[in-house]
């Protein structure tokens, strides 16, 4: 599935009108791979004398409305037309739903994903083989470049596990543990299309197989090698340095996850400790004055039709129980907070008036 071709100004920079970069013919290509990348037919159906694949990796839009984009360009140049650039995009994670994977990838294609081919800024200028091999490493940098507001995602879902672990916010641990593991598998599926591009050395192969195996040989180019040959080598050494610190961040964010899973079974096991706590104390209240009752008999109180009756009946329990809520109150694993006192002594009052009213209905 492909969208319309638009011709736009790729790594220009700024400047206004662009006195770098280069005007392209820009497509857009929607692929669901399962398995290893092919571009033989792609380079087939694009025709030129020179060929490139770089990986795509971008993250676009304010916070709480960004995008994590997946995918590789192509990069196909002839003498005849302006270079065609295909967008080809694998998988997009929108942030506004928690970093879900979207079913409509081809509805992000928009001008945010184009304006982000603009930088890094290069002179592109040359035969068609150096023309393709910078924009090559123009893109390969750029999705490199990314890295950097990738891993503050990562510091985000680091930073909102400490403030729920310090009680500055309350959230539920699940939909922290969903965005990890969505961003976990983002982060693999670029670095799979880091490592396709490696393997096969941008695709050189398919246009220039002897430079191809050069350049799997031969040493780091110096200042004196050809422009192409120069930024084919930095084009791979961008590609393999994002394919390191993808993996990185992929192995912070799983302990990350064991972190959250961590949390998330203390949480559930302080969470039944205090019920249990409370329980007690509830029990406690109720128990010692229905203790006493037993032993005098509560016949004497009831029907609780009197206000002298009724507190007779009802204050000592009242008392009892509250006094059992606070000591639960005070023992609990976590520094009790003054609502937390409030919705205790409501629960008393709460349960002396359901006693004073169940008195109230007693038969004589």
């Amino acid at each position: 599935m492909s969208a319309s071709v638009s011709e736009l100004p790729l790594f220009a920079g700024a400047s206004e009108p662009p006195e770098l970069g280069v005007y392209a013919r820009v497509a857009y290509e929607i692929v669901d791979e399962e398995q290893y990348p092919k571009e033989e037919d792609a380079f087939e159906r694009a025709g030129a004398p020179a060929f490139r694949v770089a990986p795509l990796l971008r993250l676009i839009g304010a916070r709480g409305a960004r995008k994590l984009i997946v995918g590789r360009i192509r990069i196909a140049v002839t003498t005849e037309a302006s270079p065609q650039v295909t967008v080809v995009l694998s998988a997009v994670w929108s942030e506004r739903d928690g970093w879900t994977q979207v079913r409509d990838v081809l509805a992000h294609a928009d001008d945010a994903l184009a304006a982000s081919l603009a930088d890094p800024a290069h002179p592109v200028r040359g035969d068609e083989q150096t023309v393709a091999a910078i924009l090559a490493k123009a893109i390969a940098e750029s999705s490199h470049n990314e890295l950097t507001r990738i891993r503050a995602v990562r510091y985000e879902l680091e930073r909102r596990l400490a403030d729920q672990l310090a009680s500055r916010r309350s959230e539920s641990m699940r939909p922290l543990l969903a965005e990890a593991i969505e961003l976990s598998i983002a982060f693999n599926r670029a670095r799979d299309q880091a490592r396709a591009v490696i393997r096969d050395g941008l695709w050189l192969w398919l246009c220039d197989e002897e430079a191809y195996q050069r350049s799997r040989v031969a040493p780091a180019p110096g200042p004196d090698a050809p422009t192409s040959v120069r930024m084919h080598h930095n084009a791979l050494r961008h590609c393999e340095s994002m394919s390191t610190l993808l993996e990185e961040e992929t192995s912070r964010l799983h302990s990350l996850l064991d972190s959250l899973s961590t949390v998330s079974v203390a949480q559930d096991a302080e969470a039944q400790q205090n019920f249990n706590l409370f329980a007690a104390a509830t029990a406690a209240g109720l128990g010692l004055p229905a203790l006493i009752l037993s032993f005098y008999g509560a016949q004497s109180f009831l029907p609780l039709n009197t206000v002298d009756r009724a507190w007779r009946a009802l204050i000592p329990i009242g008392v009892t129980t509250l006094v059992a809520v606070v000591i639960a109150l005070y023992r609990m694993p976590r520094r009790a907070r003054p609502t937390h006192y409030v919705v205790g002594a409501l629960f008393v009052v709460a349960l002396v008036g359901v006693l004073g009213v169940a008195g109230a209905l007693a038969p004589r």
